[in-house]
């Protein structure tokens, strides 16, 4: 009897140990997953200061290091779509970036966007953008739409420039770009004084928190909200100039990162 109670135990023990969260491993970087065709699933961090896409097996161990072109003056502000057969339809590993520069003189911020391969080789250059999103059609096709301002402007104009892609996402992005939906974004973006962050909170859960962190990806600020808040308003002119990222988390839930720059 003793040695079934034993067993018993043991086997209780093995369960609740299993269902477990654990610490898989930690970086002092903004990353996140994206499933590759060929390659399977990785992840992948943007290095603001080596201008570099670091991308990790799922044991973490380093698979690939692509150095991104970024010239003097400017900085990374994004990385997406690290993918293969999306760009091409030659198993290349490729991604998209976007950099910025900031115009001390005038205070504005002009961005633009690159698609290369691998091996840095450019396969499109859009001036101006500073935010990417990759649709797929009922018929198969993917749809990239890239958004580009011009802030030199007081009432700053807007270009969507819609591009065909030889090949398809899969699963490129784990979380897709909610963060760029219309109406769901940081906003104003850049920001000087104040930036309102948009809240959705899961249904059924009434409170939640929002995160904020630097580009390093270290938290800096919480908010406690609910789910009766549209949005939340909080104080950017004590930040220092950068790039900032915010997450909202309700119980296990945890909303796409959303991302915004605070100018002086």
């Amino acid at each position: 009897m003793r040695s079934n109670l034993l067993i018993l135990l043991h086997i209780l023990l093995t369960i609740n140990l299993s269902g477990q969260i654990t610490l898989e491993n930690t970086y002092n970087y903004s990353g996140t997953y994206t499933h590759l065709k060929h390659s399977g699933d990785k992840f992948f961090l943007m290095d603001v200061g080596l201008n570099q896409c670091r991308i990790y097996n799922t044991d973490h161990s380093l698979w690939k290091t692509i150095n991104l072109n970024v010239p003097s003056g400017n900085y990374l502000y994004d990385i997406r779509y690290v993918s293969e057969n999306l760009f091409t339809t030659d198993n290349t590993l490729c991604l998209a970036y976007v950099y910025y520069y900031y115009d001390e003189i005038n205070q504005y911020y002009t961005f633009n966007a690159k698609i290369i391969k691998e091996n840095g080789t450019e396969l499109l250059s859009i001036p101006g953008c500073q935010t990417l999103d990759i649709y797929n059609t009922e018929n198969g096709a993917a749809k990239l739409l890239a958004y580009s301002y011009d802030y030199s402007l007081v009432l700053y104009t807007t270009i969507t420039r819609v591009y065909n892609l030889p090949g398809q996402i899969t699963g490129v992005d784990v979380i897709p770009g909610n963060q760029n939906e219309t109406g769901f974004s940081p906003f104003p973006n850049p920001a000087s004084s104040w930036i309102t962050i948009p809240i959705r909170l899961p249904e059924g859960n009434p409170d939640g928190v929002v995160h904020l962190m630097d580009a390093a990806g270290k938290e800096i600020r919480t908010y406690n909200v609910s789910g009766m808040q549209p949005d939340i308003t909080i104080p950017a002119n004590d930040l220092p100039a950068g790039i900032y990222f915010s997450i909202t988390e309700s119980g296990n839930v945890r909303s796409a990162t959303q991302k915004f720059i605070v100018r002086k």
